[in-house]
């Protein structure tokens, strides 16, 4: 069977490498060449990368931080692109930024600097080198994420993680839960409720994608690419029963 075909904006080597291991075709997209709706046909699932802050207007805040950085393009293209994504039912996976604008796009909020609005919370942004331990994760019992994590986690469920972002979510979108906290409360992953081996939608705040050559957080990419590769069998048994 012809390997899964993963859409990905503003990529970096990284993700790409993480995909390709796990099994994917990844097929880079950008606002120019690939604009909505298009970008999406024959994709079968999407990865949301790391990257700058989501406009704080976005999510409703009345001010804007003076440590935010903003890139409308992105902005712009990967908002509706997410909304987009999720409506057809596609896996998706979310790093870093990508979990803030999953969490935007389905109308939650964010923290816009955790130093200045957590005072006391850990120390989030370790950004090199890029595979250094910066804290744990506690990863719900009974979570999506806990399932695919399972070999790696602590016996109280702990997950060790890299981690470089100075944001995070605040309110969590309706129709999302949490999946993962660091011991500060900040939270670290969410994933759609319903979220199954048949329904992934699922959103980290770290990088996994740095482990990509040593493999200790391969499981995600796996997990995910699993999932779009089902989707595909279902999209070419679709078109077959209806020729």
């Amino acid at each position: 069977m012809t390997p899964p075909v993963i859409g990905v904006a503003f990529s970096k080597p990284e993700y790409i490498a993480a995909l390709e291991n796990a099994g994917a075709q990844v097929r880079q997209l950008s606002p120019t060449a690939d604009p909505l709706p298009a970008s999406l046909e024959g994709l079968d699932g999407l990865l949301l990368t790391g990257g700058p802050d989501v406009r704080p207007s976005l999510y409703g805040a009345a001010r804007t931080h003076p440590t935010v950085t903003i890139d409308d393009t992105r902005d712009g293209y990967e908002l509706p692109l997410t909304s987009a994504a999720r409506d057809l039912g596609l896996p998706l996976l979310a790093i870093c930024r990508g979990v803030q604008v999953l969490n935007v796009a389905g109308g939650g909020s964010l923290i816009q600097d955790i130093p200045s609005e957590r005072p006391g919370s850990l120390n989030h942004a370790r950004p090199s080198p890029r595979t250094a331990i910066a804290h744990d994760v506690s990863v719900a019992p009974g979570s999506h994420l806990a399932a695919l994590f399972a070999s790696r986690l602590t016996a109280d469920s702990r997950l060790e993680v890299n981690s470089r972002h100075h944001q995070a979510i605040d309110t969590v979108a309706p129709d999302f839960v949490v999946s993962a906290t660091a011991a500060d409360g900040t939270v670290e992953a969410i994933e759609t409720a319903d979220s199954a081996p048949g329904v992934f939608c699922v959103g980290v705040q770290w990088h996994p994608e740095d482990f990509w050559s040593t493999g200790e957080q391969a499981s995600l990419f796996e997990a995910f690419v699993a999932a779009a590769a089902r989707r595909r069998l279902q999209r070419s048994k679709t078109a077959t029963h209806s020729t």
